[in-house]
């Protein structure tokens, strides 16, 4: 019963928001493909990004970090993300409704739609804790994730993270713009296609 009223509350306000949510989704579709393809960039370098933002504005996983930092990525949009799912952020401050793509399912019940959520926490996990029994951390292929950040600050631990240039260039780019502390992390750009990655770690001090 609970549920089915949540669903009827967010019906209610959805569906006079429905211009509003598919202005949003042409903002974010055109950002994350237009602007990244402008960019040179792969849209697959936001990885989680998207499933963090929305993760934090239903509670299920506090990220402001990751919500500043969409406000000043090019190739993201805060305000396209806002529009597409204000709807089911108030049904969710008014009843509790929670959409699929930010639930988190029970262990051993995950499918290939509902993984994303579970892998983020399991790795917030694995950071928290083992990030003080270790003296390096080593981020493969980083793109936009912020989570070494927050496990790794404050801590005796070096940390590095290796990612395209392109990439790389544009995640410094917009933490310096959006105020996000980041000077303890070493940055290393490679092309794993067709350098050692193994090389240019060791020569950062690895």
């Amino acid at each position: 019963m609970k549920k089915a009223i949540q669903l009827l509350v967010f019906l209610i306000v959805q569906i006079p928001l429905i211009p509003v949510a598919i202005i949003g989704v042409v903002l974010v579709m055109y950002k994350e493909y237009a602007v990244a393809k402008r960019l040179g960039i792969s849209p697959t370098t936001l990885g989680a990004t998207p499933n963090k933002w929305l993760m934090h504005y239903f509670g299920t996983r506090p990220d402001e970090a990751t919500v500043k930092f969409c406000k000043w990525l090019p190739m993201e949009s805060h305000l396209g993300y806002f529009a597409a799912s204000i709807a089911a952020i108030i049904a969710n401050w008014l009843t509790g409704f929670t959409p699929s793509l930010v639930a988190v399912p029970e262990a051993g019940t995950e499918t290939l739609a509902t993984f994303q959520n579970p892998k983020t926490l399991e790795f917030d996990r694995i950071m928290k804790g083992y990030v003080d029994q270790v003296e390096q951390v080593v981020v493969m292929g980083a793109g936009f994730d912020l989570r070494v950040l927050e496990f790794t600050a404050g801590k005796n631990v070096k940390v590095f993270e290796l990612d395209l240039e392109n990439a790389q260039n544009l995640k410094l780019k917009t933490l310096k713009k959006a105020g996000i502390a980041h000077d303890w992390v070493t940055y290393i750009s490679v092309n794993f296609d067709i350098e050692s990655w193994v090389d240019k770690l060791t020569a950062a001090g690895f």
